[in-house]
């Protein structure tokens, strides 16, 4: 009976070689097989080093130590992680050597020996580094940064144009290296939520700049064949003496989205609740879509008819005036009502708009006023910036000045393993009263009010790779959500239960009234009596004279919670960031500090360290 060397031809172990495939299926597994060894005749770099037959072997001269490339990216959901990668790869068609690194993994210390870096960083909310940037960004902001005069450098930095402080992280990684002495390889570039094409833009530029200081390792791959877009093969292997073929999975995404047919609507909250929250169960029949408890689904909303109506007339513009955006000519009520953002009024929106009204000072005025700006263009849409202030344009000016209508990102309520080729959404409709108008939000009233039983939405999964269950399945959960922030610890709890997962689950929720507002209740009920929930502590805030909300619960279990850190549990949070997060974190510094009995300063670095470890994980908006 023969067995596998413990060191394989490849230059590493068994062990290794398990692990980087752990994970994938017998089909994937299948499919990676035939494509290594087809490889294995064609690689340019495998044919050019073989000996011809009956040569003496060549020995292979010494490596000769040369100037790296390394590729930082500081990431929260995965995005600047995705967009590393795709520097990453361009480098390597170019046959460049480069190395990825995670901040969050990245000791600062190492920035003195780099000398040519690429930084992709992200923005999480207002300004803020994302969690595995914190420590890198602190150091680099402080007096103990080193000079950097060797050093070259670029930074692409990812962000939301909604938020005033866009893409604020990478802003300051680019200025402060500058400061630092580093020299500019290339002006920073700033990526709206569809940041893909822009990555790639960049990092040819920025690669081709590098070319001439960095060896290339290996034939790059001719721009011709690296430009070609994928098609859909089909891959062939002989499994048994028989032949089984494999059918590559369709990519979805922003410009080829699924259509998924709504299976399934309900309204959770009960008669007489102030808040509105749906259940929607969507069908990915056919469509080869995976994901992951932790995952967010995608998902392009169509503006309100009555906004699009709004819009027009406040514009004083023909309904089927033609515009062309990029590529495609239509008429501008198909797109104001597929194309362009119509509910929201950010910062370069304004911008633009003033271009084009210069007879009204008042324009200027707010743009210039940075602090007074957030509440001028909070509750404003489209149609109250041209009734404020009217102007003569064309649809295609207006088309113009308005940003592309993004898709919004929903955390999934769903394990794939309970609900196959389903996945369900909890969603909360968002709709106020401002400036003298009835507003809703895009995406949440698109759901709620225009997608009926057998409509169809157009969607594709968003990898959130850090809001994930422990790799242990014995590992315990600690899981505070309130309101629609419950929904991807229903798909954790269905996932642990699916696998059967041995640690302890927790679940802390908080809504306003235990008889209208307590989503999922059956559920919960189930799992208690299942043992697959094994502590539910809720917090109905208006059930009683004092309020009572996730964050005195959790001070209530103080001795629990402490104790199942200490034993290694994963804490979740996912809601609101700027309230609800806030006041979990305080109550768990609270907790630390009393139940370690060591204080303010000692709890600071535990949270701390949690964070950097992946142990406290949040999903806030």
């Amino acid at each position: 009976m023969s067995s596998f060397s413990s060191t394989l031809p490849i230059g590493f172990d068994e062990a290794t070689l398990q692990q980087l495939t752990a994970g994938l299926s017998d089909r994937q597994l299948l499919w990676l097989s035939g494509y290594l060894y087809g490889r294995a005749g064609t690689d340019p770099a495998t044919a050019a080093s073989a000996p011809a037959a009956g040569a003496a072997p060549v020995t292979a001269a010494a490596p000769v130590a040369a100037p790296s490339l390394t590729i930082l990216y500081g990431s929260q959901t995965g995005n600047s992680k995705k967009a590393a990668g795709l520097v990453a790869e361009a480098a390597r068609q170019r046959g460049l050597p480069a190395t990825v690194r995670d901040m969050n993994d990245y000791p600062p210390k190492d920035l003195k020996t780099e000398r040519h870096l690429l930084v992709v960083v992200s923005t999480q909310g207002e300004g803020d580094p994302p969690i595995a940037a914190e420590e890198l960004h602190q150091f680099l902001l402080s007096n103990r940064a080193p000079k950097l005069p060797e050093l070259r450098f670029a930074v692409l930095a990812l962000g939301d144009k909604s938020y005033l402080q866009f893409c604020q992280t990478g802003f300051e990684f680019d200025q402060r290296l500058a400061e630092l002495g580093a020299t500019r390889l290339l002006e920073r570039v700033d990526c709206d939520v569809e940041f893909e094409a822009e990555a790639r833009r960049w990092a040819g530029q920025v690669l081709g700049l590098l070319a001439e200081s960095l060896p290339q390792v290996a034939a790059p791959v001719a721009a011709s064949a690296a430009a070609a877009p994928v098609k859909p093969v089909a891959v062939s292997v002989v499994v048994g003496g028989a032949e089984v073929e494999l059918e590559e999975r369709v990519e979805y995404h922003s410009r080829n989205p699924f259509e998924a047919e709504l299976l399934e609507k309900i309204q959770l909250n009960g008669r007489g609740s102030t808040k509105e929250t749906y259940h929607l169960e969507f069908s990915l029949a056919d469509s080869g879509i995976q994901y992951e408890a932790g995952d967010a689904l995608m998902v392009q909303p169509r503006n309100r008819p009555g906004l699009v109506q709004e819009v027009l007339d406040a514009a004083r513009l023909e309904a089927t005036a033609p515009v062309r955006l990029e590529t495609t000519e239509l008429d501008l009520t198909t797109a104001l009502t597929e194309r362009l953002e119509l509910s929201v009024v950010t910062r370069d929106v304004l911008e633009r708009y003033a271009a084009l009204a210069p007879h009204y000072p008042k324009l200027r005025e707010i743009l210039a006023d940075k602090a007074a700006l957030p509440t001028y263009l909070y509750g404003r849409d489209v149609a109250d910036l041209l009734q404020e202030f009217p102007v003569e344009l064309s649809g295609q000016q207006l088309a113009a000045v308005l940003r592309p209508l993004p898709a919004r990102a929903y955390s999934i309520a769903s394990s794939l393993l309970a609900h196959p080729e389903e996945v369900h959404l909890t969603v909360g409709a968002v709709r106020y009263q401002s400036n003298g108008r009835a507003k809703h939000g895009a995406c949440s009233s698109f759901q709620a009010d225009q997608l009926h039983l057998g409509d169809t939405a157009r969607v594709w999964v968003d990898r959130n790779e850090y809001f994930k269950l422990p790799q242990d399945p014995g590992t315990d959960i600690i899981m505070v959500g309130a309101g629609t922030g419950v929904a991807p610890f229903r798909a954790f709890v269905e996932e642990r239960a699916e696998t059967g997962a041995t640690g302890q689950n927790w679940l802390v929720f908080g809504n306003p009234h235990f008889t209208t507002d307590f989503l999922y209740q059956t559920e919960w009920l189930q799992h208690l009596k299942r043992g697959t929930l094994h502590q539910l502590d809720v917090a109905f805030s208006r059930d009683q004279q004092e309020k009572i909300y996730i964050q005195h619960r959790l001070l209530q279990q103080s001795r629990r919670l402490y104790d199942q850190l200490e034993n290694g549990a994963t804490f979740y949070v996912c809601g609101d960031k700027t309230r609800m997060a806030a006041d979990v974190q305080r109550a768990l510094l609270t907790v630390i500090s009393q139940e370690s009995g060591q204080g303010e300063t000692y709890a600071a670095d535990y949270l701390k360290q949690l964070r950097k470890s992946r142990r406290y994980l949040e999903d806030v908006y």
